[in-house]
């Protein structure tokens, strides 16, 4: 369904790798949570933005104890139907910026580039490594803002995440938090990453890497909102080295962990305070106008 006006919050969750085959949230066991509408479509200036929902938080499950709403997006907005469109990223956040979002968690799997991250790990990234950036980009041109690259993941946000995840994850599989700076750099996919290219990005300093975070980091950065990442580890360092009929996903743990990363997504947004209490937003800022005036 087609829908005329973009609901104004300042929360929003992406959906990703780590909750595919899931009803999100209705098959989630998530006390206070509900679906006010689904199966929204969104018209963009780059062309519609489907599979969208509207979450209600009740009130007795919020850090302010006030009934608080969040956008979802599946599949982080680059599946439509049969088809791939990498400009999905941009079409989501643009959404969410005319929605006002300000809080943002991104769902996603992930590959270790680490031989000590291991398959199961929960891991949330300190930094990006995207040597392209993204060529999907909503500033309105060259001249009018500086884009920071510091502090691209929300402290703050990232915080919550790992705290959150340390009661829900199950023993045996880690959660590395903030504290570990873990890298996580990008392909556009979907084609998994050869051993070559894995070698390149590790020897570049990346930790991990996916299909879809990296852009998500610079789109928020653009329009002023604070990120962070659910990902776990479902494809081991060793397997991209393994013989070719070994699948580098090997037994996936997306079947248990799938849930859990999901619950861990939705208290976040439950438990962050109604205002955020990091500098993210302010790492948007303006040029001079001169820069653009005088020609």
């Amino acid at each position: 369904m087609t829908c005329p006006d973009i609901p104004a919050t300042p929360f929003a969750i992406i959906g990703g790798s780590a909750n595919w085959g899931l009803r999100f949230p209705e098959d989630i066991d998530q006390p206070g949570v509900s679906v006010t509408a689904s199966d929204l479509t969104f018209d963009t200036p780059f062309g519609p933005s489907r599979d969208w929902k509207i979450i209600r938080f009740d009130g007795s499950v919020t850090a302010d104890g006030h009934p608080r709403e969040a956008l979802y997006v599946f599949s982080h907005g680059t599946t439509s139907g049969d088809e791939i469109d990498h400009e999905g990223h941009r079409k989501v956040f643009w959404v969410l910026r005319e929605a006002g979002a300000k809080r943002v968690v991104a769902l996603s799997t992930s590959g270790s580039l680490n031989r000590a991250i291991r398959a199961g790990d929960l891991v949330i990234a300190s930094d990006i490594l995207e040597l392209t950036q993204t060529p999907y980009s909503l500033l309105p041109g060259r001249l009018r803002y500086d884009a920071s690259g510091k502090q691209l993941i929300c402290p703050e946000t990232s915080d919550l995440v790992e705290r959150i995840a340390q009661d829900l994850w199950p023993e045996g599989n880690r959660v590395y938090g903030r504290d570990a700076q873990l890298v996580c750099a990008h392909a556009w996919g979907p084609r998994l990453t050869s051993p070559a290219e894995v070698m390149a990005y590790r020897s570049m300093g990346a930790d991990f890497i996916n299909h879809s975070f990296a852009p998500e980091v610079t789109l928020a950065r653009e329009i002023g909102a604070c990120i962070t990442n659910v990902s776990f580890i479902t494809a081991p360092f060793s397997a991209y080295f393994a013989p070719p009929e070994v699948t580098i996903l090997g037994a996936s743990p997306a079947q248990a962990l799938g849930p859990l990363a999901s619950q861990v997504a939705l208290r976040t947004i439950a438990e962050l305070p109604a205002e955020p209490g990091c500098i993210c937003a302010g790492l948007l800022s303006p040029q001079d106008p001169a820069h653009r005036s005088h020609r």
